[in-house]
C-alpha cells in the first residue's frame, strides 16, 4: 500500500468515524436576534426533527437541559418526533413532552411527515397528554410575558395538506407560524413576525468546501438552513436535532435554536455570531 493510499484510508475512518459517532452527539446552540417591537424582550427556543430512538433517555435529557439553560419563555417544537416510521422503536412522544413541561413554560408543536406517515392521531394525543399543545392549520393565542402572541402551526405540506387561511383565521399580530416544511415560505401572504421550520436537517452530510450534498427542499440549498429573508417575512431553518435515513452528520451539528427578539434598530445583523 502506497502512502498516498494510506493517508486516503486514514482520511475515511476519520471522516466516518466522526461523523458516525462525533457529530450526531454534539448538540449544540445556535443563537439569532430578530428585531421586532411588538416581541422584544421574549426568547423562544426551537427544537425540530428530534428522531429519538426509544432508550434515547440521556439524550432527551441532554436537550432539556440545554434547553433549560437558555431560559426560554415558549418551546416551539417543529415535528418529526420519531426514529423514522417505527413507533415501537422510537421513544414514547409523551415522555419528550413531559421532560420539556417540567420547565413551566408554554410549549407547542407540530407534527412532521415522519409522525403521520407512521400514526399522527396518536403522536398528537401522546404529546398533548404530556402536556404540548399541538398545531394542525390552527393557532393558539399564548401568553408570553404579559403580552398576546397568536402562535400559528401548519399542517405537514407532504402528508397533510396546508390551508393558510385556517391558520390564520381570527389570528393577529404579534405572530409567530410554526411549520415542518419551509417550502411554504412563499405561500405565507400575510405578515408574520417569525417562520420557524425544520425538515431539513441542514443536508445532515457536508463535505469540505462543498454545499449539502442533499437538501429535501425544492428550493435547494438555499433553504438548507439559517435565516430567510427574501420577501417581507423572516424564517429561521433548523437544522434539528435527530438524523434521517442514515445515522450521520458532518459539518453540520445537531442545533437547539434559540431565538431573542430584540428592539427594532438595535443590532445591525439579524443573526448573532
Amino acid at each position: 500500500m502506497t502512502k498516498q493510499m494510506i493517508v486516503v484510508a486514514a482520511l475515511l475512518v476519520y471522516v466516518l468515524f466522526r461523523s458516525f459517532f462525533i457529530e450526531p452527539n454534539s448538540l449544540v446552540t445556535t443563537n439569532y436576534k430578530i428585531e421586532n417591537a411588538d416581541l422584544a424582550g421574549v426568547r423562544l427556543a426551537f427544537l425540530s426533527d428530534l428522531h429519538l430512538r426509544k432508550n434515547d433517555y440521556n439524550k432527551l435529557n441532554k436537550i432539556a437541559m440545554m434547553t433549560n439553560k437558555q431560559h426560554p419563555d415558549v418551546i416551539i417544537l417543529g415535528g418529526d418526533f420519531l426514529n423514522g416510521q417505527n413507533y415501537k422503536k422510537s421513544m414514547n412522544v409523551t415522555m419528550i413532552g413531559q421532560k420539556l413541561s417540567m420547565f413551566n413554560i408554554p410549549i407547542y408543536a407540530v407534527l412532521g411527515q415522519q409522525d403521520w406517515l407512521t400514526d399522527g392521531t396518536q403522536i398528537t394525543q401522546d404529546l398533548e397528554y404530556g402536556g404540548v399543545k399541538v398545531l394542525e392549520n390552527s393557532s393558539r393565542r399564548a401568553v408570553i410575558k404579559g403580552r398576546y402572541v397568536d402562535i400559528i402551526g401548519l399542517a405537514d405540506l407532504t402528508t397533510r395538506g396546508i390551508d393558510i387561511e385556517k391558520a390564520f383565521y381570527r389570528t393577529m399580530r404579534p405572530r409567530i407560524l410554526v411549520t415542518h416544511n419551509p417550502d411554504v415560505y412563499y405561500d405565507v401572504m400575510e405578515d408574520v413576525d417569525l417562520i420557524l421550520a425544520g425538515h431539513t436537517h441542514g443536508g445532515q452530510f457536508i463535505l469540505p468546501f462543498t454545499p449539502p450534498l442533499f437538501v429535501p427542499s425544492k428550493f435547494g440549498v438555499e433553504f438548507a438552513s439559517g435565516l430567510i429573508h427574501i420577501r417581507k417575512n423572516k424564517m429561521i431553518i433548523s437544522k434539528g436535532i435527530g438524523t434521517s435515513v442514515l445515522p450521520v452528520r458532518l459539518n453540520c451539528k445537531p442545533e437547539i435554536v434559540i431565538v431573542d427578539f430584540v428592539p427594532v434598530g438595535s443590532i445591525v445583523d439579524t443573526k448573532a455570531k
